[in-house]
């Protein structure tokens, strides 16, 4: 069952659309995107994975 992406879980998105690796998503929220697959954890912090960069495609 797909849930619909929250106003904040979206602007987390957009701050990952840059290229550098963010450190300080908060704990609830990068649970939430890693549960649907939207976002991974690298070395430097979280990255948006290849569902993560079609949502917000279709949202922004």
């Amino acid at each position: 069952m797909d849930q619909a992406i929250g106003f904040d879980e979206l602007r987390w998105l957009q701050e990952l659309t840059l290229k550098t690796p963010k450190e300080a998503v908060p704990e609830v929220i990068g649970a939430r995107l890693l549960t649907r697959g939207l976002i991974e954890r690298k070395d430097g912090g979280f990255a948006l994975t290849p569902r993560g960069r079609i949502a917000i495609a279709k949202l922004a």
